[in-house]
């Protein structure tokens, strides 16, 4: 899918393709603009955990216009449990960012969760229909789309890390940053084990992850010019893949430029995709 997701920071680092060398390059971003760049990204997942566990956006004391396309999954007591595990973390990372940034914290930017839709078809390179496809509609849908979200999260907060200054702010990025690495590898290990699972499209889950993978891989390479992947699918050489990596098992990471075309669904330039106004704050890819 011309992706997504998830709770992301950033920083302006080149990677090497399939790698996680990289040369680091200072910009001119405060921690709170990494932060809140970060925070749009939060909004995002804790909005897709909370709409599929309880049907219900995020209580944003901050406001925002209304979340589009919130629907309560139509999950299994197993899917239900990691959304609902999910959603509390993502929602207790929203609430600290805020409590952070104090007033220079940005509000909810419009969030489109509906764009899943049109990520699914770009993945798959065919219409999905009818219905469309939804994260809400089963369990299959529900873990796609988390796995379209989390690997995002984890690269940002890891290109983010080297561009903070203030030790208190890094901890509690790389803090948040584990917390995401947990999610990945959860919704990792459940997509895995359902990969020879057919969704009602007639395509096998473990077909969809490996497209996901390599839309986002493919977007976030060609969005810098920089040639930075940094994406694996589930599987590699047919054995379990738990945990994406490059050389010397170092974790990728992605530039907000890499993120936020992957959230807009394709160019960090024009908003659209999960943001279709944009992101809110400093940093804009």
């Amino acid at each position: 899918m011309h992706l997504q997701g998830f709770c992301v920071m950033l920083a302006l680092a080149v990677a090497l393709p399939y790698g996680s060398s990289r040369d680091l390059m200072q910009a001119s971003y405060t921690d709170a603009d990494i932060f809140n760049f970060a925070l749009n990204l939060e909004y995002l997942q804790a909005n897709f955990y909370s709409c599929g566990a309880y049907g219900q956006p995020v209580d944003n004391t901050l406001g925002g216009p209304t979340v589009l396309g919130c629907v309560k999954g139509n999950y299994s007591d197993a899917i239900q449990g990691i959304f609902e595990n999910c959603a509390a973390n993502e929602l207790d990372h929203v609430a600290y960012i805020q409590n952070a940034l104090g007033s220079a914290a940005v509000p909810q930017p419009l969030i489109n969760l509906t764009a899943v839709s049109t990520g699914a078809n770009a993945a798959l390179g065919r219409e999905l229909c009818c219905p469309p496809f939804s994260y809400a509609a089963n369990d299959l849908a529900g873990m796609v789309t988390a796995f379209l979200f989390e690997d995002v999260g984890v690269t940002a907060y890891n290109g983010a890390a080297p561009l903070i200054s203030d030790k208190t702010f890094l901890s509690d990025a790389i803090s948040i940053g584990l917390i995401e690495a947990y999610h990945a590898g959860i919704v990792r290990d459940m997509v895995f084990n359902m990969r020879n699972e057919l969704d009602p499209y007639g395509i096998y889950l473990g077909t969809a992850i490996d497209a996901v993978s390599t839309l986002r891989g493919t977007v976030s390479a060609a969005a810098t010019g920089a040639g930075n992947f940094a994406d694996q699918g589930i599987t590699i050489y047919g054995t379990e893949n738990l945990i994406p990596s490059g050389a010397g098992s170092l974790a990728f990471a992605r530039t907000p430029t890499e993120v936020l075309a992957i959230v807009y669904l394709g160019n960090a330039s024009q908003p659209g995709g999960f943001f279709p106004n944009g992101v809110n704050g400093v940093i804009q890819g």
